[in-house]
């Protein structure tokens, strides 16, 4: 035998010698990790989309990036992933004429923006607003913002009644 084969019988039987039997083997870890981030999110309407006065039989077309697009702003965690959807109305209703009195509006691939950190239309990422966004993220401090910005069409019939047509867009954002 050699002696590093003796040592550990020679210790193994004092162990035993002792009534106490030792385990030999090898250890391994792992790390252990989290990311806590706060799960508090606001969504502030900073702007309504305003097709303003449209004239019947013409489309009126407001990009996102217009002064009248639609637009909100979404506070939550610095740097967190979201993902960003919309409700969209596919008629706007007469709400001074009789009931059923309604203007078509459409999005088009490209009627929405998102933006980290900044309120500026110019440099966000454009977005199909049917379909959303999965992989939007939050600003870094100190400006955890997401922006949002939706522009859109309405096309009038010739024979559309006159008065206030509206209809109602609804932002879910979550993380992920």
């Amino acid at each position: 035998m050699n002696r590093t084969v003796r040592a550990v019988l020679t210790l193994g039987a004092l162990g035993g010698a002792a009534g106490t039997a030792r385990a030999q083997g090898t250890l391994a870890s792992i790390t252990v990790d989290a990311v806590v981030i706060n799960q508090t999110m606001t969504i502030t309407t900073l702007r309504d989309l305003a097709f303003g006065t449209v004239i019947k039989g013409v489309a009126t077309t407001i990009l996102p990036t217009a002064a009248n697009s639609g637009e909100w702003e979404v506070a939550g965690s610095a740097n967190a992933f979201a993902t960003i959807t919309l409700a969209l109305p596919t008629v706007l209703n007469n709400i001074q004429a009789l009931p059923g009195s309604t203007m078509p509006v459409s999005f088009s691939a490209t009627s929405a923006l998102w933006r980290r950190s900044t309120n500026n239309p110019a440099g966000a990422t454009a977005f199909d607003p049917s379909v959303g966004v999965t992989n939007a993220r939050f600003g870094p401090p100190p400006s955890p913002f997401i922006y949002i910005w939706l522009g859109g069409s309405v096309n009038p019939a010739l024979t559309a009644k006159p008065g206030i047509y509206t209809g109602v867009v609804i932002v879910t954002v979550f993380y992920t």
